[in-house]
């Protein structure tokens, strides 16, 4: 199991950096490489950082880092779109608010699934950023439930 865990994680970071698509003058794909201090990241209001990695976060499928500071704790959310996530860095947990008694700290490497539509939160532990890694297979929204 811990080997899965391992490649999974390696085929992440694998495909979310080092494969975006660059044409040739033959138009075939050709591999490119971003080395991470050179991501380009957008901060948002609330401290969170987003970069997106491959494809069009606002239309359609894409694979995003998502970067916390440490400690930061979402509003209860929803997204119109399913997507699997990786810990990258840090411990993080993404639970839904009734069940947060029972909500699991995962470290690097660790996967998780949120389905579009169900109201969740996700925290970064007290210790140290947090970097996620989501692949959705549609746009990203984000809807804070009252």
């Amino acid at each position: 199991m811990k080997n899965k865990v391992t490649i999974s994680l390696f085929a992440t970071i694998v495909f979310a950096v080092g494969y975006a698509s660059v044409g040739n003058a033959d138009g075939e794909e050709r591999v490119s490489t971003t080395p991470f201090d050179e991501i380009d990241w957008t901060v948002l209001p609330d401290g969170r950082a987003i970069a997106t990695v491959r494809g069009d976060r606002q239309a359609g499928e894409h694979t995003t880092f998502v970067q916390f500071p440490a400690g930061l704790k979402t509003a209860v959310h929803t997204h119109s779109n399913d997507y699997d996530g990786t810990i990258i860095r840090g411990t993080a947990r993404h639970f839904e608010p009734q069940f947060e008694a029972s909500a699991k700290w995962l470290t690097t490497g660790s996967i998780y699934h949120v389905p579009g539509n169900a109201p969740h939160i996700s925290e970064c532990s007290e210790e140290s950023d947090c970097i996620f890694s989501i692949h959705q297979h549609g746009p990203f929204d984000r809807t804070v439930v009252e």
